[in-house]
């Protein structure tokens, strides 16, 4: 049998073969006093020691362990295994041997003869840029450096460094283009000389993405070392695209990059004031336009002259609301027909069908929109019920805000013929508001028409729409007394009658008595009214 070796003896731990008993943590911390408190067991002493074998082979382990990833060998008899351990240089880490990253020392790093090794603060300001333009392969990029990092543009090292945006072989970055190359690089139209490029060259291609000073932007690709031609970003709102409209660059009468316009000026062309421009190539010569006068339902189609910023006379586009696809009519010479009158301008002249009425759109007095060119005129109704276009004038109460009325009420106020209720009367051709929901129509029952002018026997002159009561054409005749006793007879209205008699009293030279009558009818027809010759028609006024 071997005797111990304190040196392996790391390897294993005492009375590993022997029987344990576990000690608590408690009867650890006490020590002595809880072994020696009654005779101790075999198995207890057996338990402490091996307490202490496991430290110190949890110790050697890591000693053990950092010498191996040192290449350092250790052994029993060997005192400067620790030292050697806490000298030993650390090998390169790589994909096939594991270790720590070692430091080159300053005169490592100076010298450049290590090249293994991370290089120091000092090493690595030897591989900085020479410049903010230093393309050498290999070198660290610092702050500026094809302009990136930065916070303001400086000029003399930020700034495109040649003459325009086309030149080759300039490093890829982000750099301000002052005015000067901007203006000699064939930017859009309306984009500002003056920006900042994004700039990326690969070989002979590449790109370049240009935002200027005024927020527009700019794109170009490369191919073949040659730049293709500059495309202009649109924002929100551009040529009245993506929002509303916007006044015309070039105006009306000219031609406008394709966009959405309003301005309210005629052209010779014709034409809404609303107007989509389709300009042909980048002269901007005159291709397309499509416009519409404001809100309505007119559309027109420009064509334009070949080569020219013009365009042709205006052609009015046929739809549906102005032309009948079944009859092929154009309803620009007929009339639109609705069930009842539009309260919005829908044409000029309109027929309603709940009317039976051609209607207007017009302003009477306080009232805009359509009514009957003969609004308000007196007519004799020939019929049993007033007719679409009538109402009856027979002193009713009408609502001034009902559809059919509107129009009458606001043409009754335009023309005179309101008075106060108190004014009010029958015969006489004059409405009433009688309350805010009220409106009194004027009553012509019983009444004969007459034309204004000068009255015969008054000489006054007639107002219109007042009334006048009834008068009889003045009736004469005569007759004599002295005539009548001898016997002479009555002329005119006048009848005498002569009768005999007897026992009465007697009149000189006479034998009979008389009796004067007076009847008109004698010399006119009459009746118990006072009437020209008339045909009885309805009172009516139109609506």
């Amino acid at each position: 049998m071997a005797a111990v070796n304190f040196y392996s003896g790391f390897e294993y731990k005492w009375g590993q073969t022997g029987g344990v008993i576990d000690l608590q943590d408690d009867q650890y911390k006490l020590g002595w006093a809880f072994i020696g408190s009654t005779p101790p067991s075999v198995e207890q002493f057996n338990k402490l020691q091996q307490l202490n074998d496991e430290k110190f082979a949890w110790l050697w382990g890591q000693f053990k362990s950092a010498a191996s990833a040192r290449k350092v060998t250790l052994g029993a008899n060997d005192l400067l295994g620790l030292n050697k351990l806490l000298t030993a240089a650390t090998p390169d880490a790589s994909v096939t041997v594991k270790g720590m990253t070692a430091y080159a020392s300053d005169a490592e790093a100076a010298a450049r003869t290590i090249k293994t090794k991370a290089l120091t603060p000092y090493g690595l300001g030897l591989n900085l840029q020479s410049s903010a333009r230093d393309t050498t392969a290999g070198k660290i990029l610092t702050v500026g450096a094809f302009g990136l990092g930065r916070a303001g543009a400086d000029t003399t090292t930020d700034a495109w460094p040649a003459e325009n945006l086309s030149t080759l072989e300039v490093g890829a970055g982000m750099y301000y283009v002052p005015n000067a190359q901007g203006a000699a690089s064939n930017l859009p139209a309306g984009v500002t000389n003056q920006g900042v490029v994004f700039h990326r060259q690969s070989g002979s291609g590449g790109g370049q993405l240009y935002a200027s000073f005024d927020g527009e932007l700019a794109w170009r690709g490369r191919r073949s070392g040659e730049y293709t031609a500059w495309n202009r970003a649109l924002a929100v709102g551009d040529y009245g695209l993506g929002a509303g409209t916007v006044n015309p660059a070039n105006g009306r009468d000219s031609v406008n990059p394709f966009g959405w316009y309003y301005q309210n000026r005629a052209t010779t062309w014709g034409g809404g004031s609303f107007f989509l421009d389709m300009p042909y190539g980048t002269s901007l010569n005159a291709g397309l336009r499509l416009s519409t006068d404001p809100y309505t339902d007119n559309f027109y189609l420009n064509g334009g002259v070949s080569g020219k910023k013009e365009y042709r006379a205006a052609c009015k586009i046929w739809h549906d609301k102005n032309f009948d696809p079944d009859s092929k009519a154009d309803k620009s010479a007929s009339i639109p027909t609705f069930a009842t009158a539009p309260k919005t301008n829908e044409g000029p002249v309109i027929y309603a069908i709940d009317r039976q009425q051609l209607l207007q759109w017009q302003t009477i007095g306080s009232f805009t929109g359509y009514a009957s060119l003969n609004v308000g005129r007196f007519v004799w109704g020939t019929s049993r019920d007033a007719r679409a276009d009538e109402v009856d004038a027979i002193g009713q109460v009408v609502a001034p805000t009902n559809t059919r009325f509107v129009a009458l009420v606001a043409w009754a106020e335009a023309n005179g013929h309101v008075v106060a209720p108190g004014d009010w009367r029958k015969g006489a051709f004059v409405f009433s508001r009688v309350s805010a929901g009220s409106f009194r129509l004027p009553d012509l029952r019983d009444q004969f028409i007459r034309a204004t002018g000068t009255d015969a026997d008054t000489a006054n002159a007639r107002l219109l729409g007042s009334s006048q009561n009834d008068a009889v054409e003045r009736i004469v005749g005569s007759m004599r007394l002295a005539e009548m006793i001898g016997g002479v007879p009555s002329t005119g209205v006048f009848l005498e009658e002569r009768n005999p008699v007897e026992n009465s009293y007697r009149m000189t030279g006479a034998g009979f008595s008389s009796t004067v009558s007076f009847d008109s009818k004698r010399v006119a027809r009459s009746s118990v009214e006072t009437r020209p010759v008339n045909t009885s028609l309805h009172p009516r006024i139109q609506i």
